[in-house]
């Protein structure tokens, strides 16, 4: 059995853990970073950028709920069903987002270390529009012409040794063919 499965190339989720360890254990896991918290997972290979391991007590009286709105932009009609279990949450939580995983496919094993709380969802960005664009420079081909830069003095004097290599070369035939 699994605690979750997280499906390759998968954006936009956040799945919070409550930790079922005691203080000194957390504190161990995270006195060892990126590893601690991987074997915590039971997966290898995370991001440890998109992993948010703290304790519940240290938001005050801004609630789990609260933070993870104003931090993660997870709308409420999301958190609102789960506010009071998220009020009641003590100890400490894991924050995973989907990045995390970096687009794999990861079957984190079911453990009596971690217990899933929820899985959340960002809003997805709206990148549709109705309104066409009428500005000129959205026209094509519209922008300045390209400007020819002026030849280089290194380019101009390669130029000329060439030529002149060329002129010595013919010279150079010419008289080893008559003599």
């Amino acid at each position: 059995m699994s605690l979750a499965e997280i499906p390759p190339m998968e954006r936009g989720r956040l799945r919070l853990f409550a930790i079922n360890k005691t203080e000194t254990e957390v504190r161990a896991i995270l006195d060892e970073g990126t590893h601690g918290i991987q074997k915590l997972l039971g997966a290898n290979d995370l991001n440890p950028d998109y992993i948010e391991l703290f304790r519940v007590a240290d938001l005050g009286d801004l609630g789990l709920d609260d933070y993870l709105h104003t931090g993660y932009d997870i709308p409420r009609a999301q958190l609102d069903p789960q506010a009071g279990r998220l009020r009641a949450l003590e100890g400490y939580v894991l924050v995973v987002l989907s990045l995390a995983f970096r687009d794999l496919n990861v079957t984190l094993p079911d453990t009596p270390n971690l217990t899933l709380i929820g899985t959340f969802g960002a809003p997805p960005v709206e990148w549709t529009t109705t309104e066409t664009i009428t500005s000129a420079s959205a026209d094509p081909y519209s922008g300045p012409p390209k400007a020819s830069r002026p030849v280089s003095d290194a380019a101009m004097s390669g130029r000329v040794a060439t030529v002149a290599l060329l002129v010595i070369f013919l010279i150079t035939a010419l008289v080893v063919w008559i003599a």
